[in-house]
């Protein structure tokens, strides 16, 4: 039997100022952004998923809406063959504060949308794994971080042509 769990999904709009300031403190306290960076980017409308709520906030994880040049750097750097134009969704700001919820997050949100990429760092093999899991390939190769020292991969989940 499928566990079912309770969550909360939509674009950062949907949710108030208080809701989304919660999400915003978690990411940030995770390290997963930085402030200006997240502000940036919840004015572009991402989509933003609690669970179980967002009164009682265990996990969140998003559907960001990348900038055009820094989505472009990632796939130039990977030296993929995708275009980045066919990705309008990051999947990231994957934070869980109790233990499980991190199958939850990617689960929920890889099924939410088609063409999403993600990018990870190469030693995390936990994420890697959850993104294998739920679809997602490798693609390219992996590249040095601008912000530390660690290589980054990036990860698609493409939509399959019908035939």
């Amino acid at each position: 039997m499928k566990e079912t769990i309770e969550f909360k999904i939509g674009k950062a709009t949907y949710f108030s100022k208080l809701e989304v300031t919660s999400f915003k403190k978690i990411v940030i306290d995770a390290g997963e952004v930085s402030e200006p960076t997240f502000d940036g980017l919840i004015a572009k409308d991402p989509t933003l998923l609690y669970i179980p709520n967002t009164q009682n906030i265990e996990a969140v994880g998003a559907l960001k809406i990348p900038n055009d040049e820094y989505k472009e750097k990632v796939f130039t750097k990977s030296k993929t063959n995708e275009n980045s134009k066919d990705y309008t969704f990051e999947l990231g700001w994957i934070v869980s504060l109790k233990s499980g919820y991190g199958n939850k997050l990617v689960e929920i949100l890889s099924t939410y949308t088609t063409n999403v990429y993600a990018t990870v760092r190469q030693e995390n093999k936990i994420m890697k794994h959850l993104l294998e899991k739920f679809g997602f390939t490798i693609s390219g190769n992996s590249y040095k971080s601008d912000r530390n020292n660690y290589d980054i991969e990036l990860y698609i989940k493409k939509e399959k042509n019908a035939l």
